[in-house]
Order: C-alpha cells, then sequence, then structure tokens
C-alpha cells in the first residue's frame, strides 16, 4: 500500500489516499497459438491479473487476440474466431501477468 493518511488531534481519520500499486511478475508471447503457463503464486492478500497486448496492427492485419482465462496459478489463452472467408488469424499478443 502506497499513499496519504492524515487523522485529526482525536485520531480520527480524515483523508485516506492510498492505493494497491501493481507489480509485473513476467510476460509470455503467445506465438499465435493457443496455450497455456504456470504462473507463480501472488503474495498473501494479493490478486493476480494479467493484460493482452497484441504485437501487430490488429486493425490492418484483422488480427484477433485470444480469450485469456486464469485459473490458480495457471494462465491459459485460446484463439476462437469465424472464418468465413475474411483473412482473419491469430494474432501474436504478450501476455503480462502479475498482482497488485
Amino acid at each position: 500500500m502506497t499513499g496519504l493518511t492524515t487523522y485529526d488531534a482525536f485520531g480520527r481519520l480524515l483523508v485516506d489516499m492510498t492505493m494497491n500499486i501493481s507489480q509485473v511478475q513476467g510476460s509470455y508471447d503467445t506465438g499465435g497459438a493457443n496455450g497455456a503457463i504456470n504462473i507463480p503464486a501472488p503474495p498473501a492478500g494479493k490478486t493476480q491479473f494479467f493484460i493482452v497486448v497484441p504485437l501487430v496492427d490488429l486493425q490492418l492485419e484483422r488480427g484477433k487476440k485470444p480469450g485469456v482465462t486464469l485459473s490458480g496459478n495457471v494462465l491459459s489463452w485460446a484463439y476462437s474466431y469465424a472464418t468465413n472467408g475474411w483473412g482473419y488469424f491469430s494474432a501474436n499478443c504478450r501476455i503480462y501477468y502479475g498482482y497488485f
């Protein structure tokens, strides 16, 4: 936790402007294929998160990002889209993971 807390002369809380700061633990490049990895557990009391960042221009090249699931310490991803002649493809993405 980081931030600012102030109290009056009687010890009553006046201002509480604290927040959790995120900590990135690592990242993984999907290579445009479905997959899964084991990631480290967060410290006690912390919550895991992930962020998916495409490594190609999705609008220009019609790439699709994967759907990502975090279950326990397993981070998994899968691509799903209708091809129907539109030229979609599984875009290489970087998945950052960590905790806050």
